[in-house]
């Protein structure tokens, strides 16, 4: 599949190991256990790490509103601030 990087429009295969966001995995120290989260290529949208940073900066007023609007599922009192 070939995509177009939405901030530069370069052409990118992103089933290859190019494409961002990229699938990223966390481990847990504690418990001993990776966590996957899963980008499919269909949802990659930028040929590089920089263009997908430079796209976000441009658009910072709708991912700002987006984020702010999605909320916050992070549960651990440690990370969440209330005041």
């Amino acid at each position: 599949m070939r995509k177009y990087c939405k901030n530069c429009g370069q052409k990118f295969y992103p089933k290859g190991w190019t494409g961002y966001p990229q699938t990223e995995y966390a481990y847990d120290f504690e418990s001993g256990t990776h966590e996957r989260a899963e980008v499919l290529p269909e949802q990659k949208h930028f040929h590089s790490l920089s263009c997908m940073k430079e796209w976000i900066a441009k658009n910072i007023e709708a991912v700002d509103l987006f984020l702010t609007t999605m909320g916050n599922d992070d549960n651990n009192i440690e990370t969440n601030n209330h005041n």
